[in-house]
């Protein structure tokens, strides 16, 4: 019988998942630390969301906070895809993600904080957003008040910007290519094509990847409880 031909598709999704396998036995033997953070953080995600959904008041909060949307919609989908983003070599993406996760935490917190009667979290962050343009209030100014009224200081925008300016700007792709052709006479692997294995030169951006992730929860762990205290979260 004739082998049957794998169309090119198919063959795209065999490499994807070659690729995701080599990789994770890549991490698990050089970048152990930061594989466990992105599995913590995936398990952070499922334990809030299991709190949120356990209250007596899910449905109404679903509707209600910001914060549930940012828990159900934010941190659970994007948890997942940053860990298989990292298996597929997409290392830039990974770090986008987090920084949208950041960016929404406070912005959802923010929400709620400052529109408690209000019933539709949607509504929420429109009057939010609609606050911050017509005062020309930055995303960095709102993380900076929310920092010290929780007692967390410059650490959300500290994250935040270093996030952005190496991870969601074309200058900051470019130095990070540059700089690691500079230092070790080869592209990174991400800059060149996905899915894509690791090699040892990728080390560095991987445990970058751990080091924000590891702050990020720390962040989130803290921005939680002052959440249930300032703004109310029995149950949880």
């Amino acid at each position: 019988m004739a082998e049957e031909t794998k169309s090119p598709a198919t063959e795209l999704l065999d490499r994807y998942c070659k690729t995701m396998k080599e990789n994770e036995k890549f991490l698990r033997s050089n970048a152990e630390e930061t594989y466990g953070e992105v599995i913590d953080l995936i398990n952070d995600a499922i334990d809030l969301v299991g709190f949120a959904v356990e209250r007596e008041n899910s449905k109404e909060d679903y509707v209600k906070r910001s914060m549930i949307f940012f828990l159900y919609h934010i941190l659970m989908p994007l948890s997942y895809a940053i860990y298989t983003d990292l298996l597929i070599g997409n290392l830039p993406a990974c770090f986008m993600e987090l920084r949208l996760m950041l960016e929404s935490l406070v912005k959802c917190y923010c929400a709620d904080l400052k529109y408690p009667e209000h019933t539709f979290f949607q509504e929420k962050l429109e009057l939010l957003e609609n606050k911050l343009r017509k005062n020309s209030i930055s995303t960095s100014k709102l993380m900076k008040d929310l920092g010290k009224r929780i007692g967390l200081k410059n650490d959300f925008v500290t994250l935040w910007g270093k996030l952005s300016e190496y991870w969601m700007h074309t200058k900051g792709i470019i130095d990070k290519i540059v700089s690691q052709i500079g230092e070790k006479s080869g592209a990174p692997s991400w800059a060149l094509v996905i899915p894509i294995n690791y090699a040892e030169d990728d080390l560095d951006t991987i445990k970058e990847l751990g080091k924000r992730i590891s702050q990020f929860r720390k962040l989130l762990k803290v921005t939680i409880e002052n959440y249930k205290q300032e703004i109310g979260f029995e149950g949880v």
